[in-house]
């Protein structure tokens, strides 16, 4: 009889509790996504841009040597 009482109880809980819960966890969840996304695009950024000095440096060597 406890027994009964206490499943359902706690099953009454975790469906009041659920939807709480799950707004909570999508709020930081999409935050993080964001952050996560601009990280990788600075990273990216970063990256094209030695990508591209080191070819400049490269062309401007190899021009000085041809001359």
């Amino acid at each position: 009889m406890y027994l009964g009482a206490l499943l359902a109880t706690s099953g009454l809980i975790a469906v009041v509790y659920r939807p709480h819960a799950a707004w909570r966890e999508a709020r930081p969840a999409r935050y993080s996504v964001r952050s996560g996304r601009r990280l990788a695009w600075s990273h990216t950024v970063r990256l094209a841009a030695g990508v591209v000095a080191m070819i400049i440096g490269l062309l401007m060597a190899g021009f000085e040597l041809a001359r």
